[in-house]
């Protein structure tokens, strides 16, 4: 691969395709090429995102004469948000050559792997360039929980009662819970402040990310905003009740782990009933385990540390 090697990447609107998607990109300019982003979500990040050219998503009308000087293109989706074949002779869709969900790996994982075998990437990583910018404390509060309550469908989202009760339950385990919510989102959380937790107002995604940064962990549904604190550094705990179809997609950054019922039934049941059958007892437990796998690999960095230094 030349070394000025022209590449564009298009991403779908999707937070969390689009911070998977930066695996690539990643990868890409740590093999020399020169690499331009297009999307909406990366460009609000564009601060975290130092050394790419990051331009705001095209539309279809666009995007000929934008993609027309790169030597390849590439998006995630086929037809997503258009069809990139249509666009660019060297188009690449990363879907047509992957499973998309299944048992056995780690979206972020293949990623990296697709970058070694398709493109014969050396070096290959699977992390996506994000980079906090100065002045921001990782872990700054190390007590405050993230929550994202949230997703973008209604049987992705963990049922609310259960969220005010993990908030009383994390506050009497001497923890401050911070519910993350989209501006249009926060008439329907303002209940929480009455349990005690906080519902912080951050503008925009960069401020959501700086917030998310200076906490100590995150809990919250499959989601976008579960894979930017990941990227961020934050430990990670999400509910899901797709456990095979979350393990694939998992925010693989940070430690993380994933919560779901200890029963839970098939098919369309599984989707109406693992919001109430996961209870708040059992995401205590989860995040206690995620506090010992956090622990465990802080006192290992902590003795290899000590080593080099003795």
């Amino acid at each position: 691969m030349g070394e000025q090697e022209k590449v564009a990447i298009l991403m779908a609107p999707r937070l969390g395709d689009s911070l998977l998607m930066m695996v690539i990109a990643n990868n890409f300019r740590n093999n020399g090429a020169q690499v331009s982003i297009f999307s909406d979500y990366i460009w609000q990040l564009r601060d975290w995102f130092p050394g790419f050219a990051i331009h705001r998503s095209l539309t279809e009308q666009q995007a000929h004469a934008a993609l027309s000087g790169f030597d390849r293109a590439i998006q995630m989706h086929p037809g997503w948000p258009f069809d990139l074949t249509q666009k660019n002779s060297n188009a690449v869709i990363y879907d047509e050559h992957m499973v998309i969900t299944g048992k056995g790996f780690v979206k972020a994982y293949q990623m990296r792997d697709f970058c070694r075998d398709y493109f014969g990437h050396t070096g290959c990583t699977h992390t996506n360039g994000m980079v906090a910018p100065g002045g921001i404390e990782k872990n700054r509060y190390p007590r405050r929980v993230a929550i994202h309550p949230t997703s973008t469908g209604a049987l992705r989202c963990w049922a609310p009662k259960y969220f005010g009760q993990l908030a009383t339950d994390l506050i009497k385990a001497g923890f401050e819970p911070a519910f993350i919510v989209s501006p249009a989102e926060r008439a329907d959380w303002q209940w929480v402040t009455g349990v005690g937790a906080a519902l912080p107002d951050n503008p925009g995604l960069t401020g959501v990310a700086c917030y998310i940064r200076e906490s100590g962990w995150f809990i919250g549904n499959e989601s976008g905003i579960g894979h930017l604190a990941s990227a961020a550094g934050i430990p990670v705990l999400t509910l899901t009740g797709r456990m095979t179809r979350t393990r694939a997609w998992r925010p693989a950054w940070s430690i993380s782990r994933i919560v779901s019922p200890w029963y839970i039934p098939g098919g369309r049941l599984r989707d109406r009933y693992w919001r109430i059958l996961l209870t708040p007892k059992q995401v205590m437990w989860a995040f206690g385990k995620l506090r010992s796998d956090t622990a465990a690999v802080t006192d290992t960095d902590t003795n290899m540390n000590a080593k080099e230094a003795a």
